[in-house]
């Protein structure tokens, strides 16, 4: 049997990542995929400048398709308005090239990669842990990091979860549409753009590509009825609005969780990261920061346990829970309120937003970059609200003035 201080099972971001940190530390590790890498994903391919910093080195040109500066936000009457920064905010990419060169880098740090072979079963024994493959190989650990995203099989195995809530879930249909050049002429590459095409607690967006765009719908699935009727939809909106012809022939579907949802993410001598975990951000639809994030706190938390000898879920709860809750958790419970009072009054937030652009604007820049918070943002709404009630009442009295 093949054995490893640490088993990661994934490599996506979370995985890679959490792969990489662990062989830093001088932890041997075994990352399994059940895929041969580069393999497709389906994702929009935003990756935020708060992410690119955690890799902490430059990443290749070639995996970059734009540098995004901002966002076009559109109503559902298509009225619209921008958010733009002086500088980048993020990239777009392709996850195949993105997470390849993660998994590249966790190589390089002395990770083992088995590719191409799934796990199909685990337990978690007294002192270790035992993954069997489909291949029939097995793979012993002291810990395991599950990364296989939401609907992976480490969070069963280890009875953290069944099945997810269709309330804390959003289901995400998604196309690449091949543009020639003259036709990518007609998109803005700098801006990633939203669409709230319907009541769905969710959106559609547009991310132009190198040669192509990513094209797709969003909303929790509890709330999301018709979703193709509505990509359909987004598919015509767009294509008469940038007088491009958009094929939706081939397009995929896949789950993403809403974050901030109280949830457990570790047992004895298991934590799950990223996805498999619910680490998503329930207002935007970003994971990748989230994923890379918990990524590193579940390597530090490994090798905590691994060197105290406790990998008990009451020391990992203190070292990787409650890390990720001061790191991150706060700003995905706030965001998940944002989201909901931004849908139950998206005419009120759409008005404030377009009218105050360089108030909201430029806090929505920063929050891409890292630099600003959800719980600054959820506190400038209440003068927002107060600064558009003050000047509808001043138009009002001057309005009654002039009559006078």
């Amino acid at each position: 049997m093949e054995s490893a201080d640490v088993i990661v099972v994934g490599a996506g971001p979370a995985g890679t990542t959490a792969a990489r940190e662990c062989a830093k530390r001088g932890l041997t590790t075994t990352l399994i995929e059940k895929e041969s890498i580069p393999r497709p994903k389906i994702c929009g391919g935003g990756v935020t400048l708060k992410a690119i910093e955690l890799i902490g080195q430059e990443i290749p040109s070639g995996l970059i398709d734009h540098y995004v500066r901002g966002f076009r936000i559109y109503s559902p009457s298509l009225d619209s308005f921008e958010f733009v920064s002086k500088d980048s905010i993020s990239i777009s990419t392709t996850r195949d090239k993105f997470d390849s060169f993660l998994a590249r880098l966790a190589t390089l740090e002395g990770c083992e990669l088995i590719e191409h072979d799934q796990v199909v079963d685990f337990e978690v024994l007294r002192d270790t842990t035992v993954c069997r493959l489909q291949s029939g190989r097995s793979v012993e650990g002291r810990m395991i990091i599950g990364a296989d995203g939401v609907n992976g099989i480490t969070a069963h195995k280890v009875g953290l979860r069944k099945r997810w809530k269709s309330s804390e879930v959003a289901l995400c249909l998604e196309a690449t549409i091949p543009l020639t050049e003259k036709q990518m002429s007609k998109l803005d590459s700098g801006l990633l753009e939203l669409y709230f095409v319907d009541s769905l607690v969710g959106y559609g967006w547009l991310i132009p590509k190198r040669s192509s765009a990513s094209l797709g719908i969003g909303g929790l699935l509890s709330c999301l009825y018709r979703p193709r009727e509505l990509l359909d939809t987004l598919c015509r909106t767009i294509s008469n609005l940038k007088g491009i012809k958009a094929d939706l022939s081939k397009f995929g579907a896949h789950l993403v969780p809403a974050g901030g949802f109280e949830r457990d993410v570790v047992s004895d001598r298991a934590i799950l990261v990223g996805d498999a975990a619910g680490f998503v951000d329930p207002l935007m639809g970003e994971g990748i920061y989230y994923a890379m994030r918990s990524g590193v706190l579940a390597a530090i938390a490994s090798a905590k346990a691994i060197d105290e000898n406790d990998s008990t879920k009451s020391f990992l709860e203190k070292q990787y829970s409650e890390a990720c809750e001061r790191s991150f958790g706060k700003e995905l419970k706030t965001a998940l309120e944002l989201t909901y009072k931004i849908h139950t009054s998206f005419g009120t937030f759409f008005d404030l937003l377009k009218r105050y652009p360089v108030f909201s604007g430029s806090y929505v820049a920063s929050l891409a970059c890292g630099r600003a918070t959800y719980r600054k943002l959820n506190r400038r709404i209440p003068l927002l609200l107060m600064t558009r009630y003050v000047e509808r009442n001043l138009r009002k009295l001057l309005s009654m003035n002039s009559l006078m």
